[in-house]
C-alpha cells in the first residue's frame, strides 16, 4: 500500500519549503487513507514541462548547485554520525523534471509526487522514498538558504537525518524571475 504523507508548506522570509513521503511497507489498513491522502494531495499529472536547460540558466551554476548541497547534506549526515548518501544521477533527473516543472510554472508543490516514486521504482526496488523542496531568491548563497530552512524543520531534518536513506538525486532550476527550485528526493533501497 502506498501512503503519502504531506507536511505543510513552512514559509521562511523568501524561501518556502516542504517534504513529502511515500513508503511500500506500510500495513493495508491504510489502503483506505492512502488512497483519500493521494487524491487530496492533487497528483494528477502536471502540464508538459521542457526539462531541458532554459536559456535564462546556467547549467554548469546549477549542477554546481546540486553537487554543494549533496555536499552539505553529507557534511550534515556525518556530523551526526550517519553514514553518507550515494548520489544517483538518474534519480537526480526525475528530480530536475519536478525543478524545472516548478521554475517553468512557478508553482512549489509537491504535484506529481507519486509519479516521481513510482519512476524511482523503475530504477530501483524501494522501501521509503522522501522528497524534500526548496525555493529561494534574493540570497548571496541560494543553496546555504535552501539548507538553512531545510535544517529549521524538524520534517526537513528528519529526512536528511534518516539513517534508512541511502541513495539521493539532487537537482536545481531557475526560473526566468531568478527563483531557484530545489528537489532533493531520499531513496531506502530494498534490500
Amino acid at each position: 500500500s502506498l501512503i503519502t504523507v504531506l507536511f505543510p508548506w513552512i514559509s521562511m522570509g523568501f524561501a518556502r519549503i516542504s517534504a513529502s513521503i511515500i513508503s511500500t511497507s506500510m500495513k493495508l489498513r491504510f489502503e483506505a487513507v492512502s488512497l483519500l491522502l493521494l487524491w487530496v494531495a492533487g497528483c494528477a499529472a502536471p502540464p508538459a514541462v521542457d526539462i531541458s536547460y532554459q536559456s535564462h540558466e546556467d547549467r554548469a551554476e546549477l549542477k554546481d548547485m546540486a553537487r554543494r548541497v549533496h555536499e552539505r547534506v553529507n557534511a550534515h549526515r556525518a556530523a551526526e554520525k550517519l553514514p553518507t548518501l550515494r548520489f544517483n544521477a538518474r534519480i537526480s533527473s526525475i528530480a530536475r523534471s519536478h525543478s524545472a516543472a516548478m521554475a517553468q510554472g512557478g508553482v512549489f508543490s509537491h504535484n506529481g509526487f507519486k509519479r516521481r516514486a513510482v519512476n524511482i521504482g523503475k530504477l530501483m526496488s524501494y522501501i521509503i522514498v522522501a522528497e524534500n523542496l526548496a525555493y529561494n531568491f534574493g540570497h548571496q548563497d541560494p543553496v546555504a538558504k535552501a539548507m538553512e530552512s531545510w535544517l529549521k524543520s524538524e520534517q526537513h531534518r528528519k529526512a536528511m537525518e534518516s539513517p534508512y536513506f541511502k541513495v539521493t538525486g539532487i537537482a536545481v532550476a531557475k526560473s526566468s524571475s531568478g527563483k531557484y527550485y530545489f528537489t532533493q528526493l531520499f531513496v531506502s533501497p530494498a534490500r
